[in-house]
């Protein structure tokens, strides 16, 4: 099956968006970098390093997805 290069763009958007409207309101852990504090601890430097290291990572997967 192949998906139209809109298709990706609609979900890009309909994240952004949901994300957007959550944020609008009380910090009360419901957007995505909301989220993502409470699961990697990032008030402790260890969960700072692992946040950074997973975003290298994730970095390096795509970057290689995409070239390949």
């Amino acid at each position: 099956m192949q998906s139209p290069p809109i298709e990706w763009a609609l979900h890009v958007a309909h994240f952004g968006i949901l994300d957007y409207l959550r944020d609008r309101g009380e910090p009360d852990g419901d957007t995505a970098s909301e989220c993502l504090r409470v699961i990697f601890h990032t008030h402790d430097p260890r969960g700072r390093a692992a946040l950074a290291a997973a975003i290298t990572a994730s970095g390096v997967v795509l970057f290689r997805h995409l070239v390949k």
